[in-house]
């Protein structure tokens, strides 16, 4: 086990000369690749309307918009290339679930509930070095190193919404921080003199978060939101032993939106993160720093449903900064986004797509991709 811890945290503190990342090759460093609380409605406007979505896990009070039962379910596909080091690669795929939600309302009263999953942060990867070391006495050998992850940090949430009056709803929500990795360190020796020198463990997470949010209405054609999360240590659990605690962020977000027309909706959602509360965690461990982040998520809802069009039209921009690097230089994220959706069986169930172009650069890589998601969502 010492072998392969020494080597995860020595690879959290470079980008690797070669990688095979199945996910994002940002996902190697701090605790993973930042998984996004919103459903595929919200990503379709780049996240602008994350603030006020009913089916989205960033603002509790947003879930009392259900008025009825209903259970969503998505699946989100990545097509990548990046370049790092001098190093590149293309054909990248990667296909997960981004969001899932059970829904609903407690008839005759003013309480709505929302159970979500989302990835908090994937640790997907599959690295692949190669060096020539001394051993013997000074003899030189040719070695190849291979670190992976397969998994994710999850987060399973569950919120309480509540309409105080028709212009101000409230909610709150317990989060539940779990999920676990395969994770393997695996040493080739070009000579035969030497055999394959391997480490395999299995990673556990945990921890916690709490968060409240209100969404309220200070005129029919604008909306105001805002909601507060924060969340404990996170925990990594190898072979029964606690392993490392790494500090969670305290997370502020807040939303406006504007009806110009009943058939057109601009949001504006701003995230605010204080990721460098892990700065000293990540230092113990010898790890990539932490840096705070701000994310700002602007789209257009044009049509839909409740204005008798059947497919609306959603468009989006996103600008982010991402917390982790193994350098003084913070990693950013531009998306620009599109996507619609259509009710069907009498409005008792929904099929929505998004698609998202996505640019990452900083710390040293350069990486593009295509995201593609589709939900499905039934009303029984």
């Amino acid at each position: 086990m010492r072998l392969l811890l020494v080597a995860l945290v020595a690879l959290a503190t470079v980008i690797p000369a070669a990688a095979d990342a199945q996910n994002s090759v940002y996902a190697v460093h701090g605790i993973g690749f930042l998984g996004r609380p919103i459903g595929t409605r919200s990503r379709a406007t780049g996240g602008g309307l994350a603030a006020f979505d009913p089916r989205a896990a960033l603002n509790p009070a947003a879930a009392a918009g259900f008025r009825s039962v209903s259970v969503t379910g998505s699946i989100g596909t990545t097509m990548r290339s990046y370049t790092a080091l001098g190093a590149s690669a293309s054909g990248l795929n990667e296909t997960r679930v981004p969001f899932g939600q059970l829904a609903g309302w407690v008839r005759g009263t003013p309480v709505s509930f929302s159970i979500t999953y989302y990835p908090y942060a994937e640790r997907s990867y599959n690295l692949v070095t190669t060096d020539t070391i001394s051993i013997r006495g000074g003899d030189s050998v040719e070695v190849s190193d291979q670190i992976s992850s397969d998994g994710a940090v999850a987060n399973v949430g569950g919120a309480l919404a509540f309409r105080i009056s028709s212009r101000l709803n409230v909610g709150a929500a317990l989060h539940i921080i779990t999920g676990s990795a395969a994770a393997a360190a695996l040493r080739t020796f070009t000579s035969d003199d030497y055999m394959l020198a391997a480490e395999r463990i299995k990673l556990g997470f945990n921890g916690l978060g709490f968060s409240v949010g209100a969404v309220a209405a200070l005129h029919p054609r604008l909306i105001l939101a805002a909601a507060f999360r924060s969340d404990t240590r996170l925990e990594t659990i190898a072979d029964s032993v606690s392993v490392s605690r790494i500090q969670l962020p305290v997370t502020a977000s807040a939303g406006i939106r504007l009806i110009p027309h009943r058939a057109v909706h601009w949001a504006t959602t701003v995230v605010y993160q204080w990721w460098s509360d892990a700065v000293s965690d990540l230092a113990a461990l010898g790890a990539a720093t932490a840096f705070d982040t701000w994310e700002v998520s602007s789209g257009f809802e044009i049509g839909g449903a409740a204005v008798g069009s059947p497919i609306p039209v959603r468009l989006g921009f996103r600008y982010a900064q991402l917390p982790f690097s193994p350098t003084d230089d913070q990693p950013r994220e531009i998306d620009v986004s599109l996507g619609s959706g259509v009710d069907f069986a009498s409005d008792r169930a929904a099929i929505e797509f998004s698609v998202e172009r996505i640019f990452r650069e900083g710390a040293g890589a350069d990486e593009r991709a295509w995201y593609l998601t589709l939900s499905v969502t039934l009303r029984p």
